[in-house]
């Protein structure tokens, strides 16, 4: 004779709940990112390249702090390591779709630069004070010191900060 584990009477509801989904993954979040730091960019245009690496740096206060130091020399590039992430890349596809970003060159690599009306969002961001306020810290302080020949020098490859030639 078998034995159930529940008894017959029991039943059992299933209720769908939320899934927590961490703030550098939700697209929304994404969006305000890339349109913050595009509006602190150089006509308001990066390549994919520096997007990344700014992306990276704006997420986490041991990220910011290890990318200031390296530009502003008290670290080694070496230590940086250049994450592709493809939230970032489906994110730019979206914002392309919806009118926010053009695909472009810059520094003849890929780049994306603010429309108009990705223009005017990115302004209504950066005005509302309680809206990201930590990352807006960060690219305010990060994004001008991170120039495109740098992100050139980011993507070198290296071998304790001395460049190979192949």
């Amino acid at each position: 004779m078998t034995m159930s584990i529940l008894p017959s009477h029991t039943s059992f509801v299933f209720r769908e709940r939320p899934t927590p989904v961490p703030g550098d993954l939700r697209l929304s979040w994404r969006f305000a990112l890339n349109l913050l730091i595009l509006n602190r960019s150089r006509s308001k245009r990066s390549s994919i390249a520096r997007l990344y690496i700014l992306n990276d740096g704006t997420r986490s206060f041991e990220d910011a702090d290890l990318l200031s130091d390296i530009l502003i020399g008290a670290a080694q590039k070496s230590e940086w390591r250049v994450k592709v992430e493809p939230a970032l890349g489906r994110a730019l596809d979206l914002m392309v779709a919806e009118g926010l970003l053009l695909w472009t060159t810059v520094s003849e690599r890929l780049g994306v630069e603010l429309t108009p009306s990705g223009l005017a969002l990115a302004v209504d961001i950066f005005k509302d004070k309680d809206i990201m306020s930590i990352e807006k810290d960060r690219i305010e302080y990060l994004a001008p010191m991170l120039t495109e020949a740098r992100v050139s020098d980011f993507l070198k490859v290296r071998s304790n900060d001395a460049v190979l030639d192949f």
